[in-house]
Formats: structure tokens, C-alpha cells, sequence
């Protein structure tokens, strides 16, 4: 006979972008040529913001904000709504200058998000994901 087993594992997480820079910038999610003005997000200067957040059942941290990016064909990443620069996703061919998917500078693969675990029980976790833009992201995107 079997018998059904409550989950009571639950997680809480959140993303936040961290902007060593002196410049705004702004991410610009495109799916084709189509911007979705609904999921720009703006970082100010010398600031950590936090741009997505989810909790729910199960014991795993949770999503990373680069999993709300994948729908997404690309990130236009602009510092100071001058110096542009695409992150690409990695099945989109592309001709241009941007940032690949396979970069340890892509904002949209999760492996370049730092995981942080900040409280655990048997049956909780709670964490976040932090992905950190420095001066030296401004200046390859200028230089390209």
C-alpha cells in the first residue's frame, strides 16, 4: 500500500547585480529584434540591486535571474545609455561584436552567478545569486 509523503521543504532566493562601475547600466532582454520592456532593468552606479527573486517548495536555492534571461536571444548590457554591448545566448549565431554565452563574463549563464547560501535547516534554504559588472566590463565593451 503506499501512501503519499508531504513536502514541507521550501527556499527562498534572490539575484542582485552588482555595479563596481561609475557608470549606469541598463539590460535590455531582446527575443529577436522585439525588446521586452517589461524585464529592462537599471543598476546605478556603485550599487547592489536586486533584480529577481522566487521562492517555493523543494530544498534547492532556487532560480538564478540568468534563468529568467533564457527565453531571451540576448542582453543589450548599455553603460550610461552610450557604450553597448549584446550578450549573446549560446544556440544564436551572431556576426557581430558581444559577449558568447560560453564567457565567464555572460550575464545570461548561470555558472558566472555567485551562489550564496545564508540559512539552512533540514527542511529550509535560503541564498542568493550575485553577478558583479567592474570597470574592466565597460571598457571591453568600449574598445569592441
Amino acid at each position: 500500500m503506499s501512501s503519499c509523503i508531504e513536502n514541507n521543504e521550501s527556499f527562498s532566493s534572490q539575484s542582485f547585480i552588482t555595479n563596481t562601475t561609475s557608470h549606469i547600466i541598463k539590460l535590455l532582454p531582446y527575443k529577436g529584434t522585439i525588446k521586452d520592456s517589461m524585464h529592462v532593468k537599471t543598476i546605478q552606479p556603485y550599487s547592489n540591486t536586486e533584480v529577481d527573486n522566487s521562492s517555493g517548495r523543494g530544498k534547492s536555492l532556487g532560480f538564478c535571474y540568468a534563468i529568467t534571461l533564457q527565453p531571451y536571444d540576448s542582453v543589450l548590457v548599455t553603460f550610461d545609455d552610450t557604450i553597448k554591448i549584446p550578450h549573446i545566448k549560446w544556440n544564436l549565431v551572431y556576426s557581430g561584436h558581444g559577449i558568447l554565452y560560453s564567457s565567464n563574463r555572460s550575464i545570461s549563464n548561470i555558472n558566472n552567478w555567485v551562489k550564496t547560501i545564508t540559512k539552512e535547516t533540514r527542511h529550509y534554504i535560503e541564498g542568493y545569486y550575485t553577478f558583479t559588472f567592474v570597470e574592466q566590463d565597460y571598457i571591453d565593451a568600449k574598445n569592441r
